[in-house]
């Protein structure tokens, strides 16, 4: 779901993802792309992780449209990773 935020806030887009996966996956995913989703690189947006049962859920904030399609890259980029390296 991709929603604008409110005016005083610096980020104008929010997109927030929601992600299912086999028992067991979905917390092991998480760990291993926490590292990456708290790395200070990215100046014009934020990402949130959060994991419920199997399901992880995604937050990015950023000021632009640029800027969130770069994260969402990102994030999903080391999420396929994760999960292909699971199922070696």
């Amino acid at each position: 779901m991709l929603q604008k935020t409110s005016k005083q806030d610096k980020s104008k887009l929010e997109l927030n993802l929601k992600l299912d996966f086999p028992k067991g996956q979905a917390s092991l995913i998480k760990k291993a792309i926490q590292p990456e989703i708290n790395a200070k690189h990215a100046r014009r947006s934020t990402t949130s992780i959060g994991i419920k049962s199997t399901t992880i859920s995604v937050n990015i904030k950023a000021s632009d449209a640029s800027a969130l399609r770069a994260s969402l890259n990102g994030c999903v980029s080391s999420i396929i990773l994760s999960k292909n390296i699971l199922e070696v």
